[in-house]
């Protein structure tokens, strides 16, 4: 039972870890292309879909597109980092329960 729930989390972990790098990469790449239009904007910006729409892409409409993409792809991995997070917590107290 503990060496298929290790490897159960080794598994789901690996992935997870996958897809979140995936999902850094993209979010530097679309960074880089936002960074050399000039776009700006801060953490708000980010959790604030209204303030977003206010102030940043009111001024930069043309990258819209760009910027809502960059914004999902940080969510994104923001989200897996914190199931990363999770999944090593739950199995990591199940393993301890089945060894004691």
């Amino acid at each position: 039972m503990e060496d298929t729930l290790i490897s159960i989390t080794l598994g789901t972990f690996g992935l997870l870890l996958l897809a979140n790098i995936y999902f850094r990469i993209h979010t530097f790449r679309t960074f880089n292309q936002l960074s050399k239009k000039g776009v700006a904007f801060t953490r708000a910006h980010v959790f604030d879909t209204a303030l977003m729409e206010r102030e940043v892409l009111v001024k930069h409409p043309n990258e819209r597109a760009l910027i809502q993409k960059h914004v999902r792809s940080m969510k994104a991995s923001a989200n897996i980092s914190v199931l990363c997070m999770v999944v090593i917590t739950i199995c990591g107290g199940v393993l301890m329960y089945y060894r004691a």
